[in-house]
Parts: C-alpha cells; structure tokens; sequence
C-alpha cells in the first residue's frame, strides 16, 4: 500500500482511451445521405440522453428520438454504427499509470457514464484494458450517474474505502468537483500525462515504469 491510499478510481472516455463524437456525426450523415456538417453538433445532454445513460431507456427508444431530434432517416443498426464510431486509441500514459498502481497493491476501478450500447463495444475494441480493472462500474447497470454524490459513496463502500484513501481522475469538470464534495481527492484529466504525473509525484516505489 502506497502510504494511505487504497483505490484508485477512473473515467474511461478522455482519460482511458480517446473518443471522437465528430466521427459519430459524420457516420451518421454518411448513412443518411445528407451533406457533412448539416446536422447540428450541439449534443443533446438532456433528460432523455440520461435516461439512456441511466438504463432506464433503451437504445433502440433513444436513437428513434436522438433521429427524431435531428431529422436523420436511420434504423437502430444504422444508428448504432454510427454511435459506436467514436472509439479511438488506448490513451497510454493512463494504462501504464494503472499496471503500475495494480503492482504497487492498489485496487483500480473504472467509473464511467455510459450506455449499454457501447459497453458491447467495450468488450471487443478494449479487452485487454478492461481486464486490468478490479472493477468496473457504469452507470446504466448501476442506475445513476456521475456527477450524483451517491455514485461515488457506493464505489467507495464496496472497497471498504474512506474518501481520503482514495484518488479519481476524470475530464469533466462537474464530475471532478463532485468527488472533491465527498472527500476524494478528485483529479482534473486535461492532458494525457495527468495520471502519470500524478502518480510519479508519490513515494520512489509508485513511479511508472
């Protein structure tokens, strides 16, 4: 154990692999044969996207109404092609940040809104990063979603953690002050090298190889 911290806690999308929601848009109006850039790119994050993320509404329903919202003639599969298409590159940094957590005896966890759709991606385009986690937590198996404080208490009683035992790093900004409002030292991911940075910053024996 590293002094007295015992988990360390990760957003997947921008601070484990790169997502691109331009590609999604561009998939889109690919399939639907309309000009690029004619839909808007003013990403709907209302009640209904959180709904979707909650697992209280289907893909199938959110991608009729995500159509319906931006005019686009698609099928579900259409659709989910297009969604799916936003998945990039392991961010590297991170992943060699987390083999080195996992040697130095930390548990690490993912903590990501998502949606089940794609989670089925997930399984495929990053097997081998996924499998590096102890635990993986998202927020339409769990119900809720970042930035509600009861979806940081519950990852923290399922390892037995005090908030001061434990570190979290995400992009967003809401997320970031959320975990900082249970306790958590809570880390902005503005760049690929945040996580590294702050993990070789600890005591000689955590610093990545």
């Amino acid at each position: 154990m590293i002094n007295d911290l015992k988990l360390a806690i990760f957003d997947l999308g921008q601070v484990c692999f790169r997502t691109h929601l331009e590609r999604c848009y561009l998939e889109w109006e690919d399939m639907a044969g309309i000009r690029p850039g004619s839909v808007s790119r003013d990403f709907p994050l209302d009640d209904q996207y959180e709904d979707y993320e909650r697992g209280t509404m289907s893909g199938r329903s959110y991608a009729e109404y995500f159509c319906m919202l931006n005019e686009l003639s698609l099928d579900f599969e259409e659709w989910k092609e297009g969604w799916n298409a936003m998945f990039g590159e392991v961010i590297e940094p991170t992943r060699k940040t987390i083999v080195a957590m996992k040697k130095a005896g930390l548990k690490v966890v993912a903590l990501s809104n998502t949606n089940a759709t794609h989670v089925e991606t997930w399984q495929e385009t990053y097997g081998e990063l996924m499998a590096l986690f102890d635990q993986v937590y998202l927020s339409n198996e769990m119900g809720m979603r970042k930035p509600e404080p009861r979806v940081y208490e519950h990852v923290l009683n399922q390892h037995e953690c005090e908030a001061s035992q434990a570190v979290y790093f995400d992009d967003k900004r809401e997320n970031i002050s959320a975990g900082s409002r249970v306790g958590i030292e809570s880390i902005l991911f503005d760049d690929d090298s945040v996580a590294a940075l702050w993990w070789k910053r600890r005591p000689v024996e955590s610093s990545v190889s």
